[in-house]
């Protein structure tokens, strides 16, 4: 398909440039124009000074001539109203006297002025209109000079009178055309990539039924095509994740079958022949299996977000059962929990999971734990920290970074009979990560290991 965008681009930008050159280049040409008649006027005013010097009677020739000259404007018939009747033509004697005797106005005697200094000059500019002039002819043996004030040129006069004794304003119109045009051109091209950026995060977020929306499909353009792949791509997703779930639900089915028959026969032997070694190890090694299938589908079930209602509570309520449970098993394990929560810690939570995610570290904790397990949360910049330390042998530096990695265990002192088939901590990955929020490991100063949970605070 064609480059439509790139062609956008060009042809916007292309454009302006031709409107900022045009505007620079008619601008000066506009305020320079009105100091040379065009070919029509001059014709006109040539045809006006033929008829004075051919009337047989001036005076009358005049008068006609009067309403040849162009209407005045409307400014002008204001003036008229307060100042009485303006004349629009001055036929000046020798003696630059008037015509009919009467005193000449300031701007027909400055037009004098100005052409005996400047005698080739023809056009004399004033505030509220112009003066074209003098035409010379003779009537009647007597030599004449006509003035034509032009009231249909007053209003362009002083506008462009005012660019020109103005230049920056020129600059501020050329400049602000350049930015209407690149504003919308940007517009243009901004507003369906902010609607794909939203669907990504959508998709991003675990919100599998997010597509590009009509706003950005309906581009026939390369910005278009990037939505229908999109599209494509989050169908793609889509069907490949519910085919993972659909999958490991019909694995844990048909596993489970067998494990219940395993079960089953394991019973039936320790009847009929006792107790023994081996019965023991497969009955150990079903338990495993069946847990594992658990841990399995609870993380296939995790990367799935927006299955659960999020509702904001106080993170010390919320903390009330798991802290009650994680001190019974403590005890038991005879290890203390002390706990150290914060008040007023408000955040936004899919309860079950967050639950769960939390859960699972205090159990670690208490799995390693030498004698003491301590558990903190407050708040720092806006961010729920939660810290969960244990004082038991910690880990290498170099599995930190893979703790949290589905199946990882460490090979030494966290193997599988203690430290389970290592989902445990990548289950509570995925369910921090759905609350926007961080977790880590490191080692701590007692030599075992501090577990980092940071969750973004509701602001009040």
């Amino acid at each position: 398909m064609p480059k439509q965008l790139f062609l956008k681009i060009f042809i916007s930008f292309w454009l302006v440039t031709v409107a900022q050159m045009a505007t620079i280049i008619a601008i000066p040409s506009m305020i320079a124009s009105p100091e040379a008649l065009d070919p029509q006027q001059r014709k006109h005013h040539k045809n006006i000074t033929a008829y004075l010097a051919k009337a047989p009677k001036l005076k009358k020739a005049i008068n006609k001539v009067k309403h040849k000259i162009r209407t005045p404007s409307s400014f002008v018939k204001t003036l008229e109203d307060r100042n009485g009747k303006l004349q629009n033509i001055y036929i000046i004697d020798k003696d630059n006297n008037a015509y009919n005797g009467k005193r000449l106005p300031k701007d027909i005697y400055g037009a004098i002025v100005n052409h005996e200094e400047s005698p080739t000059q023809k056009m004399y500019k004033f505030k509220r209109w112009a003066i074209y002039g003098p035409y010379e002819f003779t009537n009647n043996d007597v030599d004449y000079q006509l003035y034509i004030r032009d009231f249909q040129h007053s209003e362009r006069i002083r506008i462009l009178r005012f660019l020109s004794d103005n230049p920056w304003i020129m600059f501020t119109i050329a400049v602000f055309i350049s930015a209407l045009f690149c504003s919308l051109l940007a517009w243009h091209l901004s507003r369906p990539i902010r609607s794909l950026d939203r669907s990504a995060k959508q998709l991003a977020s675990g919100d599998l039924t997010a597509r590009a929306d009509n706003l950005a499909l309906r581009y026939h353009d390369e910005i278009g095509q990037l939505a229908k792949s999109f599209n494509e791509m989050a169908d793609f997703v889509e069907s490949t994740i519910s085919g993972q779930q659909r999958l490991l639900g019909d694995i844990s089915h048909e596993i489970r079958t067998p494990l219940t028959r395993l079960k089953l026969a394991c019973a039936i032997h320790r009847r009929q022949f006792g107790d023994n070694v081996e019965l023991k190890r497969i009955e150990q090694e079903t338990i495993v299996i069946d847990k594992m299938l658990n841990q399995l589908l609870d993380l296939s079930r995790s990367t799935i977000a927006n299955q659960y209602p999020v509702e904001e509570t106080d993170f010390a309520f919320f903390m009330e059962e798991i802290i009650d449970n994680a001190s019974f098993e403590a005890h038991q394990a005879n290890v203390n929990l002390k706990d150290n929560i914060q008040s007023a810690l408000i955040i936004a939570v899919q309860w079950d999971s967050l639950a769960s995610a939390v859960e699972n570290i205090l159990r670690n904790a208490i799995r390693y734990a030498e004698q003491e397990i301590i558990f903190s949360a407050y708040a720092k910049d806006n961010q729920l920290i939660i810290d969960i330390s244990d004082d038991g042998c910690g880990v290498e530096d170099e599995h930190l970074d893979n703790l949290f990695t589905p199946f990882y265990r460490v090979s030494t002192s966290r193997d599988r009979q203690s430290g389970g088939i290592g989902l445990g901590l990548a289950i509570a990955q995925e369910a921090i990560s759905r609350h926007h929020g961080i977790i880590n490991a490191k080692n701590n100063a007692n030599g075992g290991l501090t577990v980092t949970i940071t969750l973004p605070l509701v602001q009040q």
